[in-house]
């Protein structure tokens, strides 16, 4: 698989979640509006054990995780159920992410 295959599909699940994302120097994240309730990274990881030294071919496995990332005062019932619905597909989408084991070759 290549990186322009993995981001294709992050941004594909993304969008079924109702997520936008951007591409970033470590990998890809949520885009910000400062209106968000969740802060989802994906990051791009070398794995040093499926690195083919010999041949230059790295391999990066992709990392999805997720936090809250504003809340907090005194929240009305509307801002508690939007908030909770933002996490929830916030979670789904980078546990579905995880499950997928994506992963790259490139060479260096």
């Amino acid at each position: 698989m290549t990186k322009k295959e993995i981001a294709e599909i992050i941004e594909s699940k993304a969008a079924e979640y109702g997520f936008e994302i951007e591409e970033n120097s470590l990998g890809w994240n949520n885009k910000r509006t400062g209106e968000d309730y969740i802060s989802i990274q994906i990051f791009q990881n070398n794995n040093l054990d499926k690195t083919d030294w010999e041949n230059r071919q790295a391999c990066i496995d992709i990392e999805a995780c997720a936090s809250v990332s504003r809340m907090g005062g005194n929240p009305t019932t509307e801002e508690l159920l939007k908030a909770a619905d933002e996490i929830a597909r916030g979670a789904k989408f980078t546990a579905e992410l995880q499950s997928m084991g994506l992963s790259y070759e490139r060479t260096f």
